[in-house]
């Protein structure tokens, strides 16, 4: 999945000239990628973009998180510092935070790992449209490229 969204970002800078599902599908298979990676992006920018769950009343940036008994069972003490880094340094909002956290929650607890997150925030900002921090960017790349771009 990391790969398919990477290669969106890249290909399509403006989420708005990203294709819309029923066309991204065949352009992506036509791009190499494989159809269970397709279907499983497709699966979740559906989840994410289309949960009426987050157009609710919008949280302050200043209150506590908790996270519940089944989020803390799949989401790594590094992935919650992570949430906590990026909501803390104004890099996502808090309903960004929870887009990432609701998307987490939908894929297999095994493959939940950092740079899951991280991939799964670039692509809510990407659909936002939301600037970030170079630095704090340039880790959030390195896990579409493995390594950092800024030296």
């Amino acid at each position: 999945m990391a790969e398919v969204i990477a290669f969106l970002i890249e290909h399509f800078q403006d989420f708005d000239r990203c294709p819309p599902p029923e066309d991204l599908g065949p352009f992506l298979e036509d791009a190499g990628f494989d159809t269970m990676e397709i279907g499983n992006t497709l699966m979740m920018m559906e989840v994410l973009f289309n949960s009426s769950e987050f157009a609710a009343e919008p949280l302050f940036g200043d209150s506590l998180r908790v996270y519940c008994n089944e989020e803390t069972e799949v989401l790594s003490a590094e992935i919650v510092g992570l949430l906590h880094y990026l909501a803390a340094e104004n890099a996502i909002s808090p309903e960004q935070r929870e887009m990432v956290v609701h998307a987490l929650t939908h894929i297999p607890a095994d493959e939940i790992t950092l740079d899951t997150a991280k991939v799964l925030t670039l692509l809510v900002l990407w659909a936002h449209k939301s600037e970030l921090p170079v630095l704090i960017g340039d880790d959030l790349m390195s896990a579409l490229h493995g390594k950092a771009v800024m030296h």
